[in-house]
């Protein structure tokens, strides 16, 4: 059995809702989620880097933390790790062999079947702690039904809208809904006022006071997560850490702490592929990530000398990213649209037609072609940025080698 083959078999089945079948699979592997001490990350934007960060800190601290984080980028594995080293494939195989006819009988999706095959494996290995982000939502995504103990809420935005509805105050709403009768402890980012009164709304049915973190600036040390957004996340978590210091659940030092957040790698934020010409690689999609980066990016080469500058993008469909693709266009000399290789990509033909300068514009539907086209045009001081979606990883891998590559262990040294 290709254990990648299968599971990705599955993805191209429909979303399915509810939590029903999340929790008959749990049930089928004896619950062992109950076993677990888990901490939830939803929001929209920056779950992803918050998951990092947190899992990060407590390694860093010398405890045994599971993540399951999605998108990967390269490898499936990439969404289950412990102390970030990857889940190897005959774990995976060990459970869809030994669960088979209960996955064939429930029929999960696979980001159901992702989430119970990542709690099963953390309490296999015993971690102290498992961080799971959460894929979609809330009141439906598979992690809700994980009852983990703590809910940490990133800046929540436009995203999903097809799925979860097309305002703010209904997408807030239904992510507000991972907070239930299991919850203990709840932080959140600052929010619009319409997304936080959502979620006090929802705390103060189970008698829950949300930790707001309202600082727009942290002294940290970011190696390797770049932006104003990344210090705002530093200090998110250091909120959660400093909550489980104090209830005793945890005893980290404030040296180790920012350790953690220091040594922090998320590959596919920022993340700089080459140096000279200057290539950065993010995964920016919606409209709110495509604005943090556009700021970080001017903020990042106001004191570069750079000559010209060239934007490859290729974003999914159903993302309302008109508005603010109109202020990349300032920026950029050249822009290459492409596609993402995947079903929902949108055409290239589409992006470009967004763009108003027509003569800025390139059409390379097949990826590799774009990056190859891109790569090329580069001479010194000049500079490429490649931005859009997740489903770029295996393109960026497969022209910059082991750029998703990381020796953990050395960081957590």
């Amino acid at each position: 059995m290709n254990i990648s083959n299968y599971l990705l078999s599955i993805s191209s089945k429909k979303i399915k809702y509810g939590l029903k079948r999340t929790k008959q699979l749990l049930s089928a592997c004896n619950n062992p989620h109950k076993k677990l001490y888990s901490i939830q990350i939803a929001g929209t934007n920056g779950k992803g880097s918050v998951s990092a960060l947190l899992s990060n800190i407590l390694a860093q601290g010398g405890y045994k933390v599971g993540l399951f984080s999605s998108p990967h980028l390269v490898k499936l594995n990439e969404r289950i790790r412990i102390n970030n080293q990857l889940i190897q494939d005959n774990m995976i195989k060990e459970f869809v062999v030994q669960y088979q006819n209960d996955i064939k009988k429930i029929e999960p999706s696979f980001f159901e079947l992702l989430t119970v095959i990542a709690v099963w494996y953390f309490n296999k290995q015993q971690v102290n702690f498992c961080i799971l982000e959460t894929g979609l939502g809330g009141k439906f995504d598979s992690v809700t039904a994980c009852q983990n103990q703590g809910i940490v809420y990133t800046p929540i935005s436009m995203d999903h809208h097809f799925l979860l509805g097309n305002t703010l105050s209904l997408i807030s709403a239904d992510k507000a809904k991972a907070i239930n009768k299991n919850t203990d402890f709840i932080f959140s980012s600052h929010q619009p006022l319409i997304a936080k009164n959502n979620l006090i709304h929802e705390a103060k049915k189970q008698n829950l006071i949300i930790k707001f973190n309202n600082k727009t600036s942290e002294t940290v040390s970011l190696k390797n997560l770049y932006g104003t957004h990344q210090i705002q996340n530093a200090a998110l978590t250091k909120d959660v850490v400093n909550y489980l210091n104090k209830e005793k659940i945890i005893n980290m030092n404030i040296k180790d702490i920012n350790m953690g957040i220091e040594n922090t790698v998320w590959h596919g934020r920022f993340q700089i592929l080459n140096d000279n010409p200057l290539i950065i690689f993010d995964v920016a999609h919606n409209q709110s990530s495509l604005e943090c980066f556009i700021n970080s990016f001017n903020n990042y080469i106001n004191k570069k000398n750079i000559n010209k500058k060239y934007l490859l993008c290729a974003f999914e469909r159903n993302k309302k990213i008109k508005t603010i693709l109109k202020k990349y266009e300032k920026k950029f000399d050249q822009i290459i649209c492409s596609e993402t290789n995947i079903r929902d990509s949108m055409p290239a033909k589409e992006i470009a037609a967004i763009f108003t300068s027509q003569d800025k514009t390139i059409v390379k539907s097949k990826i590799n072609k774009a990056m190859e086209l891109s790569i090329k045009k580069l001479e010194k001081n000049d500079i490429l940025v490649i931005i859009g979606s997740h489903f770029l990883g295996p393109s960026v891998n497969s022209f910059f080698k082991n750029c998703f590559a990381l020796d953990y262990k050395r960081l957590l040294t």
